[in-house]
């Protein structure tokens, strides 16, 4: 009978094997849990909501400047926001719903807009750019 020969593997040859798969799924398992830019800027600043107010809180390490903070609302192209300008290192501001307007000068209403998600940007010293989207709860 042709076929393929098939002889018993070596020690050796299994260890080997064996050693190089452990390795691969070590690194499959580390780079699993390193995250990404995303997840580490969603750390940076915390955003929590409620039905009366966002309350965002600067965890970066330095102050922000040029904070604005904005409701983006389901299937809407008409965005929400407010200025909030500097945010000192470990400062937490709750801002009032009835503060957010949209471009034309419209007020944000729960009763009326059903919000998606919170987007907050803002810069720090070094003027880079740090932007978070947290979905509304």
């Amino acid at each position: 009978m042709i076929g393929f020969p098939v002889g018993p593997v070596s020690r050796r040859r299994f260890r080997l094997l064996r050693n190089l798969s452990l390795i691969t799924l070590a690194a499959l398992a580390l780079t699993g849990c390193s995250g990404s830019a995303a997840s580490n800027e969603q750390s940076l600043i915390g955003v929590e909501t409620s039905s009366f107010s966002v309350v965002v809180e600067n965890k970066v390490g330095m102050p922000l400047v040029d904070v604005d903070v904005a409701i983006l609302p389901v299937g809407g192209t008409l965005q929400f926001s407010k200025a909030v300008g500097r945010l000192d290192n470990g400062e937490k501001r709750e801002i009032s719903l009835a503060s957010f307007y949209g471009r034309d000068g419209t007020p944000f209403s729960l009763r009326v807009v059903r919000p998606r998600s919170v987007r907050v940007t803002g810069k720090d010293f070094n003027n880079k750019p740090i932007e978070v989207q947290v979905p509304w709860k």
